[in-house]
């Protein structure tokens, strides 16, 4: 996929992001994984504003490439975050920052959620875990992010903070993120009415080998 079309992609997800109430204001941020390194959405530029050309080509370092972008633009602060996710993730091809209301409720719990749905172990993997607390921009909260999410899960929350999930693309990303908070609000009604019902042994067994297929294809 060519530069161009990679950077459209990424405005595109950032806005939708934001149309689905995955966030608020400038919160939050996308990128593409190319292989200079990444292409990201720029730093404090409202969702609505953000063209293509604005978003940035970083290398796995963090320093800024020159190509057809619009320079006086900055990376997100959490750029980090997405760029351990690819030097540590070689399946990983984005990532999806967010901050929803629901997955923002468990990360300010800092509480896990478990796989208990069909879906969920398909398309999530196992449970959301917690990333322990750091600071914004830190390389301390990009190591507890992939420390938290592992070899396999495709998301995890941040403690006191939002929500990372990522993809072989920015499609399976936003997939992630849209499963990840309505599996978020249906744990907390199933919590209502007693706690939601575990799945049996044999179901989960399948549905991991349906998420790894899902993962690498």
């Amino acid at each position: 996929m060519k530069h161009v079309d990679v950077r459209e992609a990424v405005a595109r997800t950032a806005l939708e992001m934001e149309q689905r109430n995955l966030t608020i204001g400038t919160s939050g941020n996308v990128s593409a994984r190319v292989p200079e390194g990444a292409i990201i959405t720029p730093s404090s530029v409202p969702y609505a504003e953000i063209r293509a050309e604005d978003t940035i080509l970083i290398d796995l370092d963090g320093k800024v490439l020159a190509d057809d972008g619009v320079h006086e633009r900055i990376p997100s602060v959490e750029h980090k975050v997405h760029l351990e996710c690819y030097k540590i993730r070689a399946d990983v091809n984005a990532v999806v920052h967010s901050h929803p209301t629901m997955g923002s409720v468990f990360a300010a719990a800092r509480m896990p959620l478990p796989a208990f749905l069909d879906e969920f172990g398909v398309y999530v993997g196992d449970e959301v875990r917690v990333a322990e607390y750091a600071l914004s921009g830190s390389e301390e909260i990009a190591q507890n992010v992939v420390k938290a999410m592992g070899e396999t899960a495709n998301a995890v929350f941040l403690a006191s903070h939002g929500m990372v999930c990522v993809g072989k693309d920015l499609r399976a990303a936003m997939h992630v993120t849209m499963q990840v908070e309505r599996a978020a609000l249906i744990y907390l009604y199933a919590r209502m009415l007693g706690g939601p019902a575990e799945l049996p042994e044999e179901s989960r067994d399948l549905f991991a080998q349906v998420f790894q297929y899902f993962r690498t294809s």
